[in-house]
C-alpha cells in the first residue's frame, strides 16, 4: 500500500485516472481501429479526406544530417507533389539537398522559427485552398508507413479536426551502455507513461480533453487552420498553442490512436536534454498564461494536471533534501507534508522504497513491454533526470511572466 500511494504521489492521479480511461476505450475499439485501417478504400465512403487531399508541411532549420531520412520515410506514403517543405534560416546544406533530392522548398530568410514557417507555407503554397487536411512533420522524424493508413479514417468523424501522432524515440540497438541513449531510454519510458496512459484516455471521442498535439508529426483538417493563431506572439513553441485554440474556439475534437505512428529524435546529450524540456515547459507555461482560464472540461482536467505535477515537482526538489538530512541525522525520521498522504514521518527507507523503488519498477514493467532489457540498467539514473524536469517544471512557470519568446529555434546536435 505503501509503495501505490508513493506511485500516485509521484506520477498523480492523472495518469491513474485517464489510464482506466485509455484501458476502457482500448478494450471497447481495439476492434474498430483495425476495421478502419482494412477499410481505407471502402468506395461507399466518397466523403473521405483520401491520401491526394493531405499537404505534408516540414519546416526546418539545419536539418542536413536528418531531412534526407524524413524525406525518404515519406515518399513510401505520400505523392512527391504534395511534399512542401521550408528552410527557415538554414545556414548548411539543407536547401541543396532538398532540391537534389527533386522536393518543394521554400528558402525562408531570416530565421523566423517553426510557427512562421508554417504559415509561410500555408499562404505561399495556397494549402488550405487546394488540400482537405495537413500533416506537421518535424524535419528529424520517420513517418510510418501505415500512418496515414490509420491516420485518415479517423476524419471521417466530421467532429475531428486533429490527430495527434504517437511517437517512437529512435531507438539504436546495443548491448553496452552508452551515454546518448541513457536520455533516449528515458524517452521511451516517458512516451509510454504520456501516451499509453494520458493522452489515450484524454482523447476518448468522451471526454476529449487532451493539451497537446505534438508538432512532430501531426494532422490537421485545413477548414479549422484559418481560425487558429498559429503565429501567436510571445511564444517558443507553436503546438501547446494550437492544441489550446481548438478547445478554446470549440472548433471541434482531436482524435489519437498508437496506429498512427512516427519515430523520432531526442536529445542524446544533457545540454540538450536540458535545453528541450525547458522549451516544452516554458512553452506551455506561456500558453497556459496566453489563454488564461476558461469554464470548460478541458480546463478542469488541466488544472488537476498542473496542480498534481506541481505538487510531484515541489515533491522530487525535497528529495535530495531528505538525503542530507538522514545523511547528517542517521536514524532520525522527518516529518513531511505529502500530496495524498498529508503530514507524514519519513525514514530513510520510505524514501528508498517510496521514490527509487517505485520509480525503478515502473522501468521494469516498461522494459518487458518494449523489450528492451538494457532499460534496466539505465532506469537506476532515470530519478536524475525527473528530478532536472521537476526542477524545470517549476522553473519556467514564473520565467513565462518574464520571458517573451520570437519562436526562433535552434537545432541540437545529431547522432
Amino acid at each position: 500500500m505503501r509503495i501505490l500511494l508513493s506511485f500516485i504521489t509521484l506520477y498523480g492521479l492523472t495518469i491513474v485516472f485517464w489510464g482506466s480511461v485509455g484501458l476502457f476505450r482500448f478494450i471497447s475499439e481495439k476492434i474498430k481501429y483495425i476495421r478502419s485501417k482494412e477499410k481505407l478504400d471502402d468506395p461507399a465512403l466518397s466523403g473521405r479526406i483520401k491520401l491526394d487531399d493531405v499537404a505534408v508541411l516540414i519546416p526546418a532549420h539545419n536539418e542536413e544530417k536528418t531531412i534526407e531520412d524524413c524525406l525518404n520515410a515519406l515518399s513510401r506514403v505520400v505523392p512527391k507533389d504534395n511534399i512542401y517543405l521550408g528552410s527557415d534560416g538554414s545556414s548548411d546544406n539543407t536547401v541543396s539537398i532538398v532540391r537534389e533530392l527533386g522536393y518543394q522548398i521554400a528558402d525562408i530568410q531570416p530565421n523566423g522559427g517553426k510557427a512562421r514557417a508554417l504559415k509561410y507555407l500555408i499562404d505561399h503554397f495556397s494549402i488550405c485552398e487546394r488540400y482537405k487536411a495537413i500533416l506537421i512533420m518535424d524535419a528529424d522524424s520517420e513517418i510510418d508507413e501505415d500512418y496515414l493508413q490509420c491516420a485518415l479514417p479517423l476524419f471521417d468523424d466530421p467532429s475531428i479536426v486533429a490527430i495527434a501522432g504517437h511517437a517512437n524515440p529512435k531507438w539504436h540497438s546495443h548491448w553496452l551502455p552508452r551515454w546518448s541513449m541513457f536520455f533516449i531510454a528515458y524517452r521511451v519510458r516517458l512516451y509510454k507513461l504520456t501516451q499509453a496512459l494520458l493522452r489515450y484516455g484524454q482523447t476518448w471521442k468522451h471526454t476529449n480533453v487532451s493539451f497537446i498535439v505534438p508538432g512532430f508529426a501531426s494532422m490537421y483538417r485545413c477548414s479549422v487552420l484559418p481560425k487558429i493563431d498559429i503565429t501567436a506572439p510571445g511564444l517558443i513553441i507553436e503546438d501547446f498553442n494550437m492544441t489550446f485554440e481548438l478547445h478554446h474556439r470549440q472548433l471541434g475534437k482531436i482524435a489519437y490512436t498508437p496506429l498512427v505512428r512516427c519515430v523520432c529524435q531526442d536529445p542524446h546529450s544533457l545540454k540538450d536534454y536540458y535545453e528541450q524540456v525547458r522549451r516544452w515547459y516554458l512553452g506551455f507555461w506561456q500558453t497556459v498564461r496566453l489563454h488564461g482560464v476558461w469554464p470548460s472540461i478541458f480546463w478542469l482536467s488541466l488544472g488537476t494536471f498542473i496542480i498534481e505535477m506541481l505538487l510531484q515537482s515541489i515533491t522530487f526538489l525535497i528529495v535530495p533534501l531528505t538525503l542530507v538530512w538522514f545523511l547528517l541525522m542517521p536514524g532520525e525520521p522527518i516529518t513531511l507534508w505529502l500530496p495524498h498522504l498529508g503530514p507524514t514521518d519519513i525514514s530513510l527507507l520510505d524514501v528508498v522504497i517510496g521514490v527509487f523503488v517505485a520509480d525503478y519498477i515502473l522501468t521494469i514493467i516498461i522494459s518487458i513491454l518494449e523489450k528492451k532489457p538494457i532499460m534496466l540498467i539505465y532506469g537506476f539514473g532515470f530519478v536524475f533526470l525527473r528530478w532536472i524536469d521537476a526542477f524545470l517544471f517549476l522553473m519556467t512557470m514564473p520565467l513565462s511572466f518574464l520571458v517573451r519568446s520570437d519562436g526562433r529555434w535552434v537545432s541540437p546536435s545529431r547522432l
